[in-house]
C-alpha cells in the first residue's frame, strides 16, 4: 500500500500567546515598551485566525506478506512533515503533534506448528515537537518491542496467550505532561464457544 497528502492552510485557528501592558498601547513604542520592561504586563493566550501559511504533507508505505508458506511479514512507513514559518510566529501553537519519520515491522505465524503460533511486533517513532496549550517539549526518539506466543486447545475451544508489549523494558513516553509507558506482560485464556 502506498499513501500519500498535502494540506494547505489559511487563516488557520489555533492559539497563540499574547502579551499586553497594563499602560500604554501595543506597539506605541512609548508607554507599552515601559510597561514591558518592568514586569507591567499580563500574558494569556487566545484562540486565533493566524495569518502563517501553514501546509502539511506526507506519505505512507506498507507491505503485508506471506514467506516460507505461512509466515507473515509486514512493514510500514510514515513520513510527516510540517511546514510553516515558526520563526516569523514563534508564539503560534500549531499542535501538530506527530513525529517526521515512524516505522512498524511483524513477524509472525499463526501455526509455526499443530496449535502454536507467535508473533513479533517493533515500532520506532523519531524525536517530535509536541504542543499543547497547557505545555510544550520535546519528545525523545523511543523504540517499542512487543511479542506473543499463542496455542490452541481444540478440546476445550481455547486459545490460551502469552506475551508482553516493550519487552525491552526502556519507558517511553509520547506526549508532554503524560506518564511513562512501560512494559506490560498478560497471560490469557480465551473460550470460544
Amino acid at each position: 500500500d502506498l499513501s500519500g497528502y498535502y494540506n494547505s492552510y489559511q487563516n488557520f485557528i489555533s492559539s497563540a500567546n499574547v502579551i499586553v501592558p497594563f499602560y500604554g498601547q501595543a506597539g506605541d513604542g512609548g508607554a507599552s515598551l515601559l510597561a514591558l520592561q518592568n514586569s507591567d504586563f499580563q500574558a494569556f493566550q487566545t484562540y486565533t485566525n493566524s495569518e502563517a501559511k501553514i501546509n502539511s504533507y506526507g506519505a505512507t508505505a506498507g507491505i503485508d506478506a506471506k514467506i516460507f508458506d505461512n509466515f507473515d511479514i509486514g512493514g510500514s512507513y510514515t513520513y510527516t512533515k510540517l511546514d510553516f514559518e515558526r520563526d516569523t510566529y514563534p508564539d503560534l501553537l500549531i499542535s501538530f503533534n506527530t513525529p517526521e519519520h515512524k516505522f512498524k515491522a511483524s513477524f509472525g505465524n499463526t501455526e509455526l506448528f499443530t496449535n502454536f503460533g507467535f508473533n513479533v511486533n517493533y515500532r520506532w517513532s523519531d524525536t517530535y515537537l509536541w504542543e499543547a496549550t497547557f505545555a510544550t517539549g520535546d519528545i525523545p526518539s523511543y523504540s517499542v518491542l512487543d511479542a506473543q506466543i499463542n496455542y490452541a486447545v481444540p478440546s476445550i475451544k481455547s486459545v490460551f496467550k502469552l506475551g508482553g508489549s516493550n519487552l525491552t523494558g526502556q519507558e517511553y513516553f509520547s506526549a508532554v505532561g503524560t506518564g511513562n509507558i512501560g512494559s506490560l506482560y498478560y497471560l490469557s485464556w480465551t473460550i470460544n464457544p
